[in-house]
């Protein structure tokens, strides 16, 4: 193994107490010299950085395992998603330690060349993998690159002629969509070419499993790959389309050589630590069952001991949820008891010891059931503690506040029914009659005008089949009560929610001024300007988090609020909703361009192609560090400031007197008469730039400097600005002619509110780089460049326009589109936006995986991922969601569902659905727009497959549109928002610290988040460990927000006491079967009062022991 060595103590520097608590007890408990705990699991609350823990944990077996003179260490990560999988691989590499990346699953890993360690490299493998793709087979056929090395390997195997029949290629390209035959056969080829030095060395292992796996299909009757093999090439000759049954032979042979290459993959791999996270998703991988390849395969990891020293693989498994806390009567899948002691199994590896465990679960319940003998069980929870705390540990965030309500506050909202509700209720329910279906109570109280929004419900196929077939007229379809209008949303008429809860969704939105912001405002404002931005309502805004159990739910609320939003913005102009609309904002920041010729060439224009027009729209994307520092409206020290928060209009004049001093030497010997010449806004930038910052202009108008705005993306348009620019450089000021006499002012707002500036100091701030570092630029030049297509969206620019010239424009002025980028910077200094930047690209960062950036390589990366993460998030397209409406039908007297197509921006559903441009939406697309302050402000999901997913960043606001039944299902909605550095959390911090940091001012280049939050961690008392401030933080008006809209007298009504104090219970029934009949039962005897003293005295608490005050890794 090479010199470098993992630093232990500074990795486990990097957690947060209570996270490096947790990581040294479990590597503790695990390497044990004479109990180990080979099995352990971490069980922290919900967003509490169980990913973080693991990094600890790694580190410490890296650096153990060196010391015992191992010079190869295997370590595994198995996420059920990909994505996530890439994200947290980076998180869980200690420094110096570059993870195997480029494979994902078990079958590429001969492509790898796994290190073995010598005297330059570290020996280390860290790689990711999924289950799904790497355990789970049956008839999937994989990737492409997946089945090229499965021919590879079978070429190598079997030779090249049996590898040589013209259909033998097709059996491994069947299913690309692109290229044509004679290409497909090609990049096999290739592929096989390029692969084929790299699997020399596992050949041999190839033939033997394949051996073995003859063996095992001959014992079955089936017959052997190669046999298979060529049935298929013979079947597939002369054939243009695959027959089913050779499509399905084709899937066995496929998945069998892929399990056989999987097979190869694990002999590859000497895992010394296996690290399963959420693995709640793939428990049946836990046990063995002689029938599941799958858990065989995973055996073959967990159990896994070194030939040499006999050393077992250690497994740590990470889980808010590893079992199901608590189970209802009434739940259909999993229970509680059984899940518990499944994975009890598994962590202790002794039935023995489970069953000890039950013994003491039982004697607990019968203390707690039993008043008179209540006082034995403190002592047999102490007992179950020892037992348990062994193989796990978990940190709840409740203990760190006072009355362990974690910041938590509920609101209980009446949604009040309306008549018009009522009328729809009666309408769906006459329909629901006509077409036999059971009475759609649960429907409509949870999402209006059904029979539009429905898909794959029973209901709603039974109606569009009784109206084709004419068993419904058009009197029961026509619009009115419970069925939407589409002429009402053609004219962008009012359309009323018809839902209680809709009604109070889009009235809680107006009351915070939410249609009217294109941002969250920032927690800390750098400056005062009066706008809506600054009302007390919308600096109390945060983005809505919806849950429903119904799947309508995310499609109407989506649709329905984004319409709202869409109408008000447009309010007052003569637009249809379905007409024009990707041209009805007029794109004003265009990268227009228009023809010319030689003889219109002025001095400073570029000769050739065809002439950038304005320019403006590249002034807003250019990142001018020159302009950057002039502008930069962050507080300064005291010695240069007031202590109050300055307002706008005084920063402007303080910047615009800085600007007019650094372009005076550029405008002295300019022309004094003479038309105006507008280019100056743009040009003068670029001419400051050239002489402070020489390397940066340089570099942004290089040859494909144009990449920089817009990477691949970009088009003759932009090409022709940068061109535009780079001319006007070389020639100098003497192109221009007269200034505008507001020159300086207009720079000073480009300084001060231009995306790119803003986009340039914030990153600099975050990272450490400097203003004129190429990848500071290059990335600000990227955001900007999505800020120019954010502003270009109709929606958005509607609300520019409406809110800068309070709500008139005439489209007939002709320089309606040259004002609109004056309109930008204008918007852009109302909403504060350094001030949102500067937030977000900190707890972005820290969202990246960035917690510390201690080299340069380090701050480059972030700065490149964080330009990719809010670009993404700028630039989210609009969905679109199908409505079927009823009409008469094409042929024939009956009436059909005829499609159409509403828009979802403003307020987005989690999951896929078609976008306006085809394809589907990425999830991660979603949540990264959703976890940016920009729009969408409200995300509607159903509760399934939210584990592993954040949306803390700007929401702290939960709604629970459907009651669960379940409160550890309430706990794990709540906790996607309270996390690490949520929005609650900054918001408290900047209204408890903000004048403070306003009065002591913000060092030139640093974080004004960092300065804050060490601000808030020096008034921290020693009774609180480090999840204060990061995680909870009191003082101030944010909490975690639980809203629940109720409408009276239904069952909600009734249902939410009972919840509430089954939250406050559950925990008691810990490890107990028939849950939920001891919580009952301990209700009826005690109150509320009493059970909270009750769960703090006898509360199972398996949070590690404190650590010593040195400790020796």
């Amino acid at each position: 193994m090479s010199d470098q060595t993992i630093d232990v103590e500074a990795v486990l520097a990097d957690l947060k107490d209570f996270q490096r608590r947790t990581a040294v007890w479990a590597f503790d408990r695990m390497f044990d010299e004479t109990d180990p705990a080979v099995r352990f699991l971490v069980a922290d609350e919900v967003g509490l950085g169980k990913t973080h823990v693991a990094k600890g944990v790694i580190a410490q077996v890296i650096d153990h395992l060196g010391h015992t003179g191992d010079e190869r260490h295997d370590i595994v990560y198995v996420c059920s998603n990909g994505a996530i999988a890439r994200q947290n691989l980076r998180k869980l590499a200690p420094k110096g330690i570059e993870p195997i990346a480029r494979v994902d699953r078990l079958t590429m890993l001969p492509l790898a060349e796994l290190d073995e360690g010598d005297e330059t490299r570290t020996g280390i493998n860290l790689l990711a993998i999924t289950p799904g793709t790497s355990l789970k087979f049956g008839r999937s056929t994989g990737t492409f690159p997946e089945r090229c090395l499965a021919y590879t390997f079978l070429r190598g195997h079997w030779g090249a002629n049996a590898m040589s029949r013209s259909p033998v290629k097709r059996i491994f390209w069947e299913g690309l969509r692109s290229g044509s035959r004679r290409d497909r056969d090609r990049w096999v080829r290739e592929w096989e070419r390029w692969y084929r030095p790299q699997v020399e060395g596992s050949l041999g292992h190839f033939g033997a499993r394949l051996e073995q796996a003859d063996r095992a299909r001959i014992a079955d009757g089936r017959p052997r790959l190669q046999t298979l093999f060529e049935e298929l090439v013979d079947g597939l000759a002369y054939k243009r389309r695959v027959p089913y049954v050779l499509h399905r032979r084709r899937q066995e042979f496929i998945g069998e050589v892929r399990r056989v290459m999987a097979l190869v993959g694990i002999d590859a791999l000497c895992p010394d630590l296996v690290v399963l996270d959420e693995f709640q998703r793939f428990k049946d991988l836990l046990q063995p069952e002689p029938a599941n390849l799958a858990a065989e395969l995973a055996q073959r990891l967990f159990d896994y001991r070194d030939p040499d020293t006999g050393r077992p693989t250690r497994t740590l498994l990470l889980s808010a949820t590893p079992y199901r806390m608590y189970t209802t009567s009434g739940e259909l899948e999993g229970d509680h008891y059984k899940d518990f002691l499944d994975t009890c199994l598994f962590l202790f590896g002794d039935p023995a010891r489970v069953e000890r465990l039950q013994n003491r679960f039982r004697e607990l319940r019968a203390a707690l059931t039993s008043r008179e003998s209540l006082d034995r069980a403190t002592a047999i929870c102490r007992d179950v503690e020892a037992d348990l705390r062994g193989v796990m540990a978990r940190t709840e965030r409740l203990a760190a506040t006072p009355d362990r309500d974690g910041m938590l506050d509920e609101t209980e909202i009446p949604a009040i029914v309306s008549s018009d509700d009522l009328r729809a209720y009666v309408r769906i329910g006459a329909l629901a009659e006509a077409v036999a279906h059971h009475e759609p109570t649960e429907y409509w109280k949870s999402a209006p005008y059904l029979v539009n929004f429905m898909e794959a419900y029973k209901l709603k196929q039974a109606v569009a089949e009784a109206a084709e077939c004419g068993l419904l007229d058009g009197e029961e379809l026509n619009p009115g009560p419970g069925l939407l209008s589409w002429d009402d949303v053609e004219a962008y008429q009012q359309i009323d929610p018809q839902n209680a809860r809709l009604r109070w969704l889009i009235e809680d939105l107006e009351r915070r001024h939410a249609f009217e912001l294109l941002w969250v405002p920032p927690s800390m404002r750098y400056y005062d300007t009066g706008s809506v931005y600054e009302s007390p309502e919308a600096t109390g805004f945060t983005k809505r988090l919806i849950f429903s159990g119904w799947t309508v739910v995310p499609k109407a609320v989506s649709s329905l609020v984004s319409f709202e939003a869409e109408r008000r913005a447009f309010a007052g102009r003569d637009h249809g909703y379905s007409t024009e609309y990707g041209r009805r904002g007029g794109r004003r920041l265009a990268f227009r361009t228009s023809e010319r010729t030689t003889s219109e060439t002025r001095p400073g224009e570029a000769a050739d192609g065809r002439r950038a027009a304005a320019m403006t729209a590249f002034a807003l994307t250019w990142p001018s560090p020159s302009l950057a520092v002039l502008g930069d409206p962050r507080p300064r020290p005291p010695s240069e400031h007031e202590s109050e928060r300055p307002r706008a209009s005084d920063l402007l004049a303080d910047v615009t007197t800085r600007v007019a001093e650094a372009v005076d030497s550029l405008v002295r010997s300019a022309p004094t008469s003479g038309l105006i010449d507008r280019r100056w806004y743009w040009a003068a930038p670029l001419f400051l730039d050239g002489h402070h910052y020489p390397g940066a202009t340089d570099f942004l108008l290089a040859s494909g400097g144009a990449s920089c705005w817009e990477g691949e993306k970009a088009g003759q348009g932009l090409r022709a600005h940068v061109a535009e620019a780079r001319a006007m450089v070389d020639y100098g000021p003497d192109a221009l002619g007269r200034p505008p006499d507001d020159l300086a002012e207009v720079l000073a707002e480009l300084a001060v509110g231009g995306p790119a500036q803003c986009a340039l100091r914030a990153i600099s701030s975050v990272t450490g780089l400097a203003v004129s570092h190429e990848d500071a630029l290059w990335n600000a030049a990227r955001i900007g460049a999505a800020f120019r297509s954010f502003f270009n969206a109709p929606e958005v620019t509607a609300v520019v326009v409406g809110t800068e010239r309070n709500g008139s424009e005439d489209p007939h002025i002709e320089d309606s589109d040259a004002r609109y980028w004056r309109d930008v910077l204008r918007h852009s200094i109302r909403g504060n936006l350094q001030a949102v930047l500067d937030e977000h690209l900190h707890v972005l960062r820290d969202w990246l995986g960035y917690l510390k950036l201690d080299d340069n390589d380090r701050r480059i990366e972030a700065a490149h991922d964080m330009g990719d993460s809010l670009g993404e998030a700028l630039d989210l397209r609009t969905s679109a969601f199908r409505v079927d409406v009823p009409g008469r039908a094409s042929q024939g007297d009956g009436i059909e569902l005829n499609p159409h197509r509403m828009r979802s921006r403003f307020a987005v559903a989690f999951g896929h659905q078609t976008l306006d441009e085809g394809g589907e939406a990425r999830i991660e697309s979603v949540s990264r727009a959703f976890n940016s302050p920009f729009w969408p402000f409200v995300l509607t999901s159903t509760s399934i497959g939210q584990e592993g997913l954040d949306f803390h960043l700007w929401c702290h606001a939960v709604v629970h549109w459907n009651l669960p039944s379940n409160p550890v299902d309430l706990e794990q909605r709540e906790g996607r928002v309270h996390r690490y550095k949520g929005h609650a959390v900054r918001r408290n911090i900047a209204d408890a610290l903000g004048q403070a940091l306003l009065e002591a001012g913000v060092a030139v280049g640093a974080d004004p988040w960092d300065q804050l939050l060490d601000m808030a961690v020096a008034e921290r008392s020693d009774e609180h460990d480090e999840m204060v401030p990061y995680w909870v933080f009191h003082r101030g008006p944010a909490k975690i927000e639980r809203l629940v809209p109720v409408m009276p007298f239904s069952r909600e009504a009734a249902a939410l006491p009972r919840l509430r104090k089954t939250l406050a219970a559950y925990r008691l029934a810990f490890g107990q079967p028939r849950q939920e009949e001891l919580v009952e039962w301990l209700g009826t005897k005690f109150t509320n009062e009493e059970l909270k003293r009750l769960i703090g005295r006898l509360r199972i608490d398996l949070s590690p022991p404190e650590l010593p005050q040195t400790t020796d890794s």
